[in-house]
């Protein structure tokens, strides 16, 4: 039994280390993006796998990687695969997706869990179809999202849970034991797209726990987020970018974006539901805020108040 390989970093890696290991069963190809600089091109090169670069990965290369009865796995690669190259496999593609479906299809799926105040989220196996995201479910693997967790922790949760669970569906193939194909119920699909999570502007209108979680999904910190990091309101000399978030156990009594405090730990600010939080840790350019900084910033605000997201589009 044989595989062709599709993937990235860790669920990748933890695939190729079990069909390696695994008796019987082998990798035709590894389908990697940039291999001359990638990890994982040595560790198939020390296995004799065949490595192909995923810009020349057609269909007909994918033929070429095809043995009778392989099998087409995409392991957190964001490559969407054609239908030509689908039709090589027949029914044999998988597709490991980090986040629960069909509610959780498209892409930073594990930032819409946290910004739509899930408190349970997950990773899925599912088969490949035209459509994507929406084939039958073979397996997924769920974990909880914790209070704490920004982009970044979850998304690598959400890689450690699929560096488990893509195994165990390789090696129930290999046992010839039946997958689960659990069809979706697409009347309950959501997709998310890349373009919908590119702004950064706090909604002041929205609650303070969404805000805190709009803010903490989009932390990537130390690394670059993938689409955005919560903004303030731009003012002459600052353009800052928000990381953490409080709430105080303070009522505005102020309308929302309202600074009412200002101290060492960040200013105070007004929510929607009349909660306030504080912003703990925030920078401009690559200066973390002080509080001089902060007086500096509010003194330039009309009327020391932030827009919300939607004042600001008038």
């Amino acid at each position: 039994m044989s595989f062709v390989v599709i993937g990235e970093g860790r669920p990748a890696r933890a695939l190729l280390d079990y069909i390696v290991e695994a008796p019987g069963i082998a990798v035709n190809a590894l389908v990697l993006k940039n291999p001359a600089n990638n990890p994982l091109a040595q560790v198939a090169q020390r296995h004799g796998i065949s490595v192909v670069d995923e810009a020349r990965f057609s269909p007909e290369a994918a033929a070429r990687a095809r043995t009778p009865g392989a099998w087409l796995v995409n392991v957190n690669s964001t490559r969407i695969i054609p239908p030509q190259t689908l039709q090589l496999f027949e029914t044999r593609s998988l597709n490991f997706h980090p986040g629960l479906l069909p509610e959780y299809a498209g892409v930073h799926t594990h930032q819409w869990a946290i910004r739509n105040g899930e408190r349970e989220f997950g990773v899925t196996v599912h088969r490949m179809e035209q459509r994507i995201d929406a084939g039958a479910i073979v397996g997924e693997l769920r974990l909880p999202i914790a209070p704490n967790d920004t982009g970044l922790t979850l998304f690598s949760r959400c890689l450690a849970a699929g560096a488990e669970l893509f195994p165990r569906i390789i090696a129930q193939i290999a046992r010839g034991e039946p997958l689960a194909d659990v069809p979706q119920d697409l009347t309950r699909r959501r997709v998310y797209r890349h373009r919908d999570a590119l702004d950064g502007r706090i909604d002041w209108n929205d609650t303070a726990q969404r805000i805190i979680d709009f803010i903490r999904a989009g932390n990537y910190e130390p690394f670059a987020s993938p689409s955005y990091v919560a903004q303030l309101d731009k003012a002459a000399g600052f353009e800052i970018e928000v990381f953490r978030a409080i709430r105080e156990a303070a009522s505005a009594g102020e309308p929302p974006g309202a600074v009412i405090e200002m101290s060492a730990a960040g200013p105070l600010i007004a929510c929607g539901d009349g909660a306030v939080i504080r912003v703990v840790k925030a920078r401009s350019g690559h200066q973390t805020m002080t509080l001089p900084d902060w007086h500096d910033y509010v003194s330039r605000l009309p009327d020391r108040r932030l827009l919300g997201r939607g004042e600001a589009n008038r």
